[in-house]
């Protein structure tokens, strides 16, 4: 059994009772808040475990009574802490149970702590299904790591992610407190390819051209991204802030703030596909008059908005620019799936 006064003690741990020439014949082990923990006697009466692990940052008391050869009853008690909340290691998800995605959806895991031990966190990462094909985790700070399949995920699939951290020492005396398993969808494939020679942007579904739109893609000054972007996040209007591009009023590329509408996310840094506003629907198919942002005429941005969501990806190409780094946004589509895991390996941004 835990020593008494012992604390810090991992979740995880069985704890157990023996007797050598006695007989256990009640074991209690629970929390001050009256919470029991089941566990398992022997056959022979010599020993108690429990069975399932315990809470994280409680204070536990093990009872027991037992009762000799000579019938002669005994009993005693120990107390212990298991971890505290300060040694506790959450994990966040980028996608939601239940939820349904395009198929170039990154699968990103954010901790609360800091994970040293990586390659053991990888492996109590478990994902299923959405064409079972080879993947790869790719980490971008001690705290958040991505995981992507080797080619997209198939259309209209079910993926089922575990992650099992439960009682795992993760390095830094942290140690994860949960087992939790999500499943998601993807819906039909849907692709975007914005070719900044053509000014213009051709909608796929289902490998079958849906429709094909005049675009204005970023200036001389803020030119475009170029490559694989999964949408983010959507709105039918966002605030536009120039404060955001760090532009003054007095900067020559300042304007002025307004709302966006139709509104795709593709980097956090605010490249989106949105409506152009009025002022530059003359120049649309014709030239670039945008922050790096793919701006249409209403209908086009309606229909695209309307067509394509989370997750699908959106290509743009022939900009003269490089990609946007693979963290502004999920860029991850950008790098070789020889080099994912290698997170010293850098391309074109």
């Amino acid at each position: 059994m835990p020593a008494e006064g012992t604390t810090e003690l991992n979740p995880l741990e069985r704890v157990t009772v023996t007797t050598g020439d006695s007989t256990l014949t009640k074991v209690t082990l629970a929390t001050t808040k009256g919470q029991q923990a089941a566990g398992e006697l022997s056959e022979d009466g010599k020993s108690w475990t429990s069975s399932e692990n315990l809470l994280f940052h409680s204070d536990y008391t093990l009872t027991w009574e037992a009762t000799d050869a000579e019938g002669v009853k005994g009993k005693g008690q120990s107390k212990f802490s298991t971890i505290s909340a300060a040694y506790e290691v959450d994990t966040r998800y980028n996608v939601v149970d239940g939820g349904s995605y395009g198929t170039g959806q990154i699968l990103e895991f954010n901790f609360s702590e800091p994970i040293l031990n990586k390659a053991a966190v990888e492996e109590r990462i478990t994902i299923t299904g959405g064409g079972d094909q080879p993947g790869k985790f790719r980490w971008y700070s001690d705290y958040m790591v991505r995981y992507r399949p080797q080619d997209k995920w198939a259309p209209n699939s079910t993926i089922t992610v575990k992650v099992d951290i439960f009682g795992l020492e993760v390095g830094g005396g942290m140690v994860g407190n949960h087992t939790t398993s999500l499943t998601f969808k993807t819906w039909n494939k849907r692709y975007a390819l914005a070719d900044n020679n053509t000014k213009t942007i051709k909608m796929y579904v289902d490998d079958v051209l849906v429709r094909e739109a005049l675009i204005t893609l970023g200036n001389t000054a803020w030119p475009s991204v170029v490559g694989q972007l999964p949408i983010i996040e959507q709105a039918e209007s966002y605030y536009f802030n120039p404060g955001s591009l760090n532009l003054a009023p007095n900067d020559p590329h300042y304007y002025e703030p307004f709302w966006a509408s139709w509104t795709s996310r593709l980097t956090g840094s605010g490249v989106f596909v949105h409506q152009a506003l009025p002022s530059a629907w003359p120049v649309v198919g014709v030239a670039n008059v945008s922050h790096g942002c793919i701006g249409m005429l209403p209908a086009d941005a309606q229909f695209f908005f309307n067509t394509f969501g989370v997750g699908d990806i959106v290509e743009t190409i022939n900009t003269g620019y490089p990609q946007a780094d693979p963290d502004d946004g999920y860029g991850d589509w950008n790098i070789p799936f020889a080099n994912y895991d290698d997170e010293n390996w850098k391309g074109n941004w």
